[in-house]
């Protein structure tokens, strides 16, 4: 079976450090998601700011996401489905743009609210694809991949921002 990575997301990619901005995210900015019911508590969750950081120092435990992909609908603890699609594809939550997480959530909800089934991968591999960002060259370390309906797939309508300017910054 062939794999559905694009050639140009299996290359490797340049120094992080060439690509990375450092972050804007204060704890204020991160307690407002709290407050809005997008983030759980600090205690429950763990998060930390990395305000100001040229390029965030993850320990093992921690994964660098975006303000914008809880706006998208992703949330703390990550599910067994989204870990199990980053692992499938060789992902890091920071590749995928805004709206992949978008599209994943609302696949999430398509399957256990609407259809009333588990998520169910091979019913994720029949309607998504992977792409590498830019198609041509190296991707993008920080959004260089996105998830997109296969040529010709319908979904339910859904509306995604067409723009996320500055959301790598967050």
């Amino acid at each position: 079976m062939a794999s559905e990575i694009p050639a140009a997301a299996a290359a490797a990619p340049p120094a992080l450090e060439l690509f990375w901005s450092p972050s804007t995210m204060t704890d204020t900015d991160i307690e407002a998601l709290m407050a809005q019911g997008l983030l759980p508590e600090k205690a429950i969750s763990g998060w930390r700011s990395c305000f100001g950081e040229a390029f965030p120092s993850e320990d093992r435990t921690e994964t660098v996401v975006f303000r914008s992909f809880y706006e998208k609908g992703s949330g703390l603890p990550s599910g067994a489905f989204f870990r199990g699609l980053l692992h499938y594809y060789g992902l890091e939550a920071t590749h995928l743009k805004p709206n992949s997480i978008a599209h994943i959530a609302t696949f999430i909800h398509l399957c256990e609210g609407f259809l009333g089934i588990a998520r169910h991968f091979n019913l994720w591999r029949a309607l998504y694809h992977l792409r590498a960002y830019p198609s041509k060259g190296t991707p993008d370390v920080v959004g260089g991949a996105a998830f997109s309906l296969r040529q010709g797939g319908k979904y339910p309508e859904a509306s995604f921002k067409d723009s996320n300017k500055w959301w790598a910054e967050e």
